[in-house]
């Protein structure tokens, strides 16, 4: 008992210290990304770009450790507890190097920029309050201190203020015509990107408290649905054949009430940028007198509004798929493949994309609905196109199997890091977003394609390991159950 008791001494031990090094070289890359971008140093910002794979690989083999320790070291209690709170830890630390790594792109972005003192003083103020937030998280987990766990909700506050001001003085120097519209929207997105990291400081503190006291914010929110449920209830007691349909009524009721609310929260944010951004081109452009900086302020505008608009189709898209089952009918393959590759064909080719059909056997039909499945497909190669680098190649393919029909978009891009795979249908998760809001990307592509291949009877099987590109495999059963 006491070896297997040191076995699991040790892993956690090594779990721990692992977090620790990575939330420190967090707060090293703050410093070091804000010194590249106060001074306009490309070289320094490219370098942090390529040490963000260090992180990824730091941040693999602490979930591969704390998988391990699950299934080996079998802990209970206390021990399960820290370890399921630092595979979230482990997300959190990871999610703010990549906002690091979001500012060194925006660097090569920035060049010319005229900032002036004002923009440079609150930079180093967010940059100072983010290194404070992210050490004291450290801290709190590697002393088990609640109270300062606590008191990160606070500190968090001020980097909320500071990201305020700065946007505020963002929008003023643009205003006077200081900032060329563009450098002041990547000079927003990078005070949101210190902003963020807070937000992940505090996430950080409230896992701690959650080893130490076993403290959640979701037990809260829980807790207030509890309380509504029962103040609407009725006051005599349901018969005794009725409280099994009283409970899981409150349960799915509770359950809908808590994605309802995500989603509205989720919705909001990802308006929120798009919309800011038009607000400030247009105040920019009313004061605009040149001809080719009004023409190139309101071509950038059509641009927003379009992300909006593919946001909103997207949504009303995933509105469609909830209400109804669609209409199902025989399908040919053959159809929709064309169809798909059709739709898409511009787009790969202003991005420089090879766009291939690979072992397309004719004549085989399915039972769906034509349009879903044509629009699951366009969002699978949308999809592969916008994570692939120019004068690369996206290949679909098609295979016959007995029951079913694989359609799988194979790309050389990026590939996607092990962590996010389970998260990657989520609505509006992103593995880059920065690449993403770049090529227009909503954010709900995935989340489409899982539905619509989850009307079929389907099912999507993803292969990807970073630096080597991406397979998406669409498995649907030729006929559907029940016909």
């Amino acid at each position: 008992m006491s070896e297997i008791r040191t076995s699991l001494d040790e892993r956690l031990e090594e779990i721990e210290t692992a977090l620790l090094d990575m939330a420190e070289e967090v707060a090293v890359r703050i410093g070091e990304v804000t010194s590249a971008l106060l001074e306009g140093d490309v070289n320094a910002a490219d370098e942090l770009i390529r040490s963000d794979d260090d992180m990824d690989l730091a941040s693999m083999q602490v979930a591969e450790n704390c998988i391990d320790t699950i299934v080996r070291e079998a802990p209970v209690a206390g021990d399960l507890r820290l370890v399921l709170s630092a595979m979230h830890l482990n997300s959190e630390i990871e999610r703010s190097g990549d906002l690091t790594t979001n500012i060194a792109k925006a660097i090569g972005r920035l060049q010319g920029a005229r900032t002036d003192e004002r923009v440079r003083d609150l930079i180093v103020q967010m940059s100072v309050q983010a290194q404070l937030l992210f050490r004291r998280a450290a801290e709190s987990f590697a002393n088990r201190d609640a109270e300062l766990a606590e008191s990160i909700d606070e500190l968090d506050d001020v980097l909320d203020d500071l990201h305020v001001r700065y946007i505020q003085t963002v929008i003023q120097d643009a205003r006077r015509g200081t900032l060329e519209p563009q450098q002041s929207l990547q000079l927003a997105l990078v005070g949101r990107f210190y902003e963020r990291i807070g937000d992940h400081a505090e996430n950080i503190g409230e896992r701690v408290r959650y080893i130490i006291t076993g403290w959640l914010p979701e037990a809260q929110a829980a807790e207030r649905a509890r309380e509504r449920h029962v103040a609407v209830s009725p006051v005599d007691e349901p018969l005794r054949n009725r409280g099994i349909a009283v409970i899981e009524s409150i349960a799915e009721n509770r359950r809908i009430d808590v994605i309802r609310r995500d989603f509205v929260a989720n919705v909001s944010h990802e308006l929120k940028t798009p919309i800011a951004a038009m607000s400030l081109l247009a105040e920019t452009l009313a004061g605009e007198d040149d001809p080719e900086d009004r023409n190139r302020l309101a071509d950038m505008l059509h641009r927003e509004s379009k992300r909006v608009e593919a946001i909103i189709d997207d949504l009303l898209e995933l509105s469609r798929l909830d209400e109804s089952d669609g209409d199902f009918a025989p399908v040919s393959i053959d159809e929709i493949v064309s169809r798909s590759i059709d739709s898409t064909r511009s787009f790969a080719d202003a991005n420089r994309i090879e766009l291939a059909t690979v072992g397309v056997p004719s004549g085989i039909t399915i039972t769906g609905d034509r349009r879903q499945l044509v629009r699951a497909i366009t969002n699978l190669l949308d999809n592969a196109i916008r994570y692939s680098d120019p004068d690369t190649r996206v290949s679909l393919a098609v295979d016959d199997l007995d029951d079913t029909v694989d359609i799988s978009v194979r790309d050389s891009g990026i590939g996607i890091p092990r962590p996010d795979l389970e998260r990657i249908f989520e609505r509006f998760y992103r593995v880059d977003r920065a690449r993403s809001r770049e090529t227009g990307g909503t954010g709900l592509g995935l989340s489409i394609v899982r539905h619509v291949v989850g009307k079929h009877g389907g099912k999507v099987v993803v292969e990807s390991k970073p630096g080597q590109g991406s397979i998406f495999s669409m498995r649907i059963p030729k006929q559907r159950v029940g016909d």
